[in-house]
C-alpha cells in the first residue's frame, strides 16, 4: 500500500466520479497488459489493481470478479481498434473500396501491436470456456459483423458488390477469415507471409463480389 501511495499522490480539486473514471481506466489497461503477457487464466483483480499503481483491493471493488474484469478487457480492445481507425484515418464505411481498405487495415496494423491482438482474442476464446463472459463476447463479435454487413449492403445499393449476396453471411466469413489469418500469425509468424495472404484474400473477394 505505501507503494502504490508513493506512485500515486494526493490529488485535489477532482471530484469522486473523476478519480473513480481514472483508476478504472488504469486498472482495465493493467489488466489488459497481464492477459497480453501470460494469458487470461493468470489475471487476477489484485495483480491488475497493484500494476495500475492502486491498493490490491481496489480492483475488486470496481469491478464485480474476474470474469467482469475479462469482459471490460474485451470492450476495452475494440475501443482501442476503433480509435485506431480513427487515428489513422481510415476511409469511412462507405462503399466496396473502403471495406477492403479496413480488411487490409486489420491485418496491416495489427503487426505494429501483437500484445495488443493477442490480449484481445485471449479474451475473445475464453468465451468459449466461460460462461460469465460469452455473452459479452457474443455481442462483441455481433456488433463487428453488424458494422461489416452495413458497410456490405452500403456497397450493394452503390452497385458495386453483387446484390444476391448475404450481406450478413458475408460479414461473418470475412470476419472469421480475418480471425483465422491472425490468429496463425501470432502463433508462428515466419510461417505467415501477412502481405501475400492480405492480397490474395483481397483478390478473392473482388472476384466473389464483381457484379
Amino acid at each position: 500500500m505505501g507503494v502504490a501511495a508513493r506512485r500515486k499522490p494526493v490529488e485535489t480539486g477532482r471530484t469522486h466520479a473523476e478519480r473513480r473514471r481514472e483508476a478504472e481506466a488504469r486498472i482495465l489497461q493493467a489488466a489488459f497488459e497481464i492477459v497480453a503477457r501470460r494469458g487470461v487464466d493468470q489475471l487476477t483483480l489484485a495483480e491488475a489493481g497493484e500494476e495500475a499503481g492502486y491498493s490490491r483491493a481496489l480492483a475488486a471493488h470496481y469491478f464485480n470478479g474476474r470474469e467482469e474484469l475479462l469482459a471490460a478487457v474485451a470492450r476495452h480492445a475494440v475501443e482501442k481498434y476503433r480509435q485506431r481507425i480513427v487515428e489513422l484515418k481510415v476511409p469511412t464505411p462507405e462503399g466496396r473500396e473502403s471495406l477492403l481498405a479496413r480488411i487490409a487495415f486489420y491485418m496491416d496494423d495489427s503487426r505494429g501491436w501483437p500484445k495488443q491482438l493477442r490480449a484481445f482474442y485471449e479474451v475473445m476464446e475464453a468465451g468459449l470456456r466461460w460462461p460469465s463472459i460469452t455473452k459479452v463476447v457474443a455481442r462483441i463479435n455481433q456488433e463487428i459483423v453488424e458494422r461489416f454487413a452495413a458497410q456490405i449492403r452500403a456497397a450493394q445499393a452503390r452497385g458495386e458488390i453483387r446484390g444476391d449476396i448475404d450481406a450478413t453471411a458475408e460479414a461473418i466469413a470475412i470476419w472469421g477469415a480475418m480471425r483465422g489469418v491472425m490468429t496463425q500469425w501470432l502463433i508462428a509468424p515466419d510461417n505467415v507471409d501477412l502481405d501475400k495472404v492480405r492480397d490474395a484474400y483481397i483478390a478473392s473477394l473482388r472476384r466473389s463480389w464483381a457484379v
